[in-house]
């Protein structure tokens, strides 16, 4: 994807491999993002990149509603 491709570049000298400094780039660059603009990006994806897109977006949703339904109902404990 080219706007990832373009992001890496633009800060490739911010990461240091840390989860965090990439999700705190990512977050900061959308949130400076139109809904028109993130439909752009969106309609500019191959079927691959977007399969991928939602897919990971379905993954990390539905493993947040099971660890809350966990912190809700909490297993049992057995001796």
């Amino acid at each position: 994807m080219r706007f990832i491709d373009e992001l890496y570049e633009l800060y490739k000298g911010h990461f240091n491999g840390d989860e965090e400094d990439i999700t705190a780039v990512v977050v900061g660059v959308l949130h400076e993002q139109e809904r028109d603009d993130l439909l752009r990006l969106v309609k500019e994806m191959d079927e691959e990149e977007l399969f991928h897109m939602l897919a990971t977006y379905m993954i990390e949703v539905l493993k947040r509603k099971i660890a809350m339904e966990d912190e809700q109902f909490p297993a049992p404990f057995v001796h």
